[in-house]
């Protein structure tokens, strides 16, 4: 976008008037970033989308508004050149300016649409499956004592979040997945107390099997515990698998839909207004 606003007004006709949309395009611009830095610190601060320990900061608290304004910046980019062209006498000016915001455009697009195929083919998904997952392996040897591993539900940024955890173990296990501050509370209190607490609701006993759909929850760090139900020995494989954060997949196709929708026009238009005035400068 900052093509669109490189045009120095003394370079070409128009006198004052280009000087007038040059400089409130400027300003204009200018308090519109201020206002996305303002209010995406706010949309952090007020969505929780902030931790230091573990370190976190929720992308996705504030990067819908923030693709909000970029695209109403970019739409207000394209009105002020077209402004601009009408103040512009020269058809070799006209020429240079509307070969650029093409270019511009259509560079736009282009990125917009490989982000829009990005999101809406299964490349990424499993991209992020096959690459983010991970295995471990433990023994859970009693019911009163559990066996645990701790997981983060998100990654520091909340691009990818967990969606399943599948549990293989040797024999009969209890499975419950509890926040950390469930866990810190009531950890001496045995298994009775802390089976209540569990974001795995229904699904919690490994007979051998079992797949355990995470909740959609705020980011924070979880203990998974594995209880013996015989207090016998039990080997338990398990495996985390992630996916491409809901939200994400919710809202990114319709962005870009709307970035390459409006790009590709500003494209389309600039290229028809080149093609004249150039046609004008060879007459």
């Amino acid at each position: 976008m900052r093509d669109l606003m490189k045009y120095d007004s003394g370079h070409f006709e128009g006198g004052y008037r280009l000087m007038h949309i040059h400089n409130t395009k400027r300003y204009l611009f200018l308090v519109q970033a201020v206002l996305i830095m303002i209010f995406a610190v706010y949309l952090v601060y007020a969505g929780g989308g902030f931790s230091v320990k573990p370190f976190y900061l929720g992308i996705n608290s504030f990067l819908y508004f923030v693709l909000l304004m970029v695209l109403l910046i970019m739409i207000e980019s394209y009105i002020f050149t077209a402004l601009e062209m009408r103040f512009v006498k020269s058809d070799s000016a006209k020429f240079l300016i509307t070969q650029r915001t093409f270019r511009t455009a259509l560079v736009w697009a282009v990125v917009w649409m490989l982000i829009l195929l990005a999101f809406a083919l299964p490349f990424l998904p499993g991209a992020v499956k096959d690459t983010t997952q991970s295995e471990g392996r433990l023994t859970a040897i009693s019911s009163v004592a559990p066996a645990n591993f701790v997981v983060l539900n998100t990654d520091m940024f909340g691009f990818t979040e967990v969606s399943t955890i599948h549990v293989t173990a040797l024999g009969e296990v209890e499975v419950f997945v509890l926040t950390e501050y469930n866990y810190l509370l009531f950890k001496n209190e045995g298994a009775g107390v802390l089976g209540g607490y569990r974001v795995n609701v229904n699904d919690y006993l490994a007979s051998p099997e079992l797949t355990i759909d995470f909740p959609d929850m705020p980011h924070g760090r979880f203990y998974v515990l594995f209880y013996s139900l015989n207090d016998v020995p039990v080997d338990i494989d398990y495996t985390v698998e992630r996916e491409v954060s809901k939200t994400l997949m919710d809202y990114m196709p319709l962005m870009s839909i709307a970035f390459v929708v409006i790009n590709a026009a500003a494209a389309i238009y600039m290229m028809l207004l080149n093609r004249n005035y150039k046609a004008g400068i060879y007459q």
